[in-house]
């Protein structure tokens, strides 16, 4: 009879598991993890619990007493970005790896204002904390043409990147060549994973594949960390990607279950690589070389044998239709209307819908958490 496995512990020892809350607790409680990933609306969400009406006070005043050093940026932005690094700060103590914050998603489509952003958030982090290595920070990043070629003019400043908010496989190749340390592929619709009710017909399982194939096929650095999930069930399918992801919830139920460690393998869509061993005991190096390195079947409506078979057919699922042609390396980094054409394309349109809806969310958020500190600015109440 085979022996059943702690289903978070089993993915720990195929992937790198990530913690996507700025929520101390639940890196106290379920860790250690690797990285912690955060939003604008992870930020907005933590910092409105009673707890954190001190440290709105506290950034709200540094805001104000510091904003004469950043003409480029309002009282709000500046005390939004206090305010989110601060509770990154605090949490890194409690993961082996880097924290990652978000700029401002309503400059995705600014260049200058993206770069600008990043550098910011670097300075900003050591004022916060002198001592703290600014190795483990990573600044997530639009994947837009304009965001895209913000992370390449940041590398050159060694300010690490993600690509965030990315669909596609065009979007995967430009961050790659812009020197993105990774990648986040939204398994769905960032709209789904806020609403239940709401199901995301075409999750990009294959993307996810194909994109970590292709970095190892022509020896990229950029790792894939995917998120968006809406279940265990589909972070399970997804055991042997570089790094996941995810949120409270999702990593507490996975703690919560034990299942075969074969059968939860023949889910998988790195089943191939599973079962030689090529992604087994990654997860720590791949954590290492990111942070140092660069400075069922119920869910989707089938039976698992019908999810492997999908595997099979979506791991060789490509924009074109043709593993030979995916695996070609190709660039857009030096041609603007070539990758807009290609992007505008994708997955006939969706992978641009995607992102603009999911940026768009993003924003929504980010001017909800503008507003909460105009609430607290003192020199404005009274």
């Amino acid at each position: 009879m085979e022996s059943s496995s702690n289903l978070l512990d089993y993915l720990k020892s195929k992937t790198q598991v990530d913690v996507d809350s700025l929520d101390i607790a639940v890196s106290i409680e379920l860790g250690p993890f690797v990285d912690c990933t955060s939003n604008q609306a992870d930020a907005y969400t933590e910092l409105l619990k009673p707890q954190h009406a001190d440290l709105l006070k506290k950034t709200a005043a540094l805001a104000n007493e510091i904003k004469g050093h950043y003409h480029t940026v309002n009282f709000e932005e500046l005390a939004m970005e206090l305010s989110m690094l601060s509770l990154a700060l605090s949490i890194a103590p409690k993961i082996t790896g880097a924290i990652l914050v978000m700029v401002n998603p309503l400059y995705c489509y600014s260049t200058p204002k993206i770069i600008d952003n990043g550098q910011r958030l670097y300075r900003l982090c050591k004022f916060l904390e002198p001592g703290f290595d600014l190795s483990r920070l990573i600044i997530k990043v639009p994947s837009t043409w304009e965001g895209l070629q913000a992370c390449r003019k940041l590398k050159s400043f060694n300010v690490k990147t993600l690509a965030t908010t990315l669909y596609s496989m065009e979007q995967a190749i430009l961050a790659a060549e812009a020197g993105c340390i990774y990648i986040s592929p939204f398994l769905n619709e960032l709209k789904a994973t806020f609403d239940s009710a709401y199901h995301d017909p075409t999750p990009i399982f294959d993307i996810i594949v194909n994109a970590q194939r292709y970095y190892e096929h022509h020896s990229y650095p950029t790792r894939v960390k995917a998120c968006a999930a809406v279940n265990t069930e589909q972070i399970l399918q997804l055991a042997g990607v570089h790094a996941f992801t995810a949120p409270a919830d999702q990593l507490r139920e996975l703690a919560s279950m034990e299942e075969s460690a074969v059968k939860v393998a023949q889910r998988s869509r790195f089943r191939d690589e599973l079962a030689i061993g090529h992604t087994n005991g990654n997860a720590n190096e791949t954590a290492n070389g990111a942070t140092n390195g660069a400075t069922n079947g119920a869910v989707d409506g089938t039976t698992n044998g019908d999810a492997n078979r999908d595997a099979n057919r979506n791991s060789n699922r490509t924009t074109n239709g043709n593993t030979n042609e995916m695996m070609e390396k190709l660039s857009f980094i030096d041609d603007e209307s070539k990758f807009r054409l290609a992007f505008s394309r994708a997955d006939e349109g969706k992978a641009q819908l995607k992102t603009a809806q999911a940026l768009n969310l993003f924003c929504e958020f980010q001017i909800k958490a503008e507003a909460l500190m105009r609430d607290n600015d003192m020199t404005k109440i009274g």
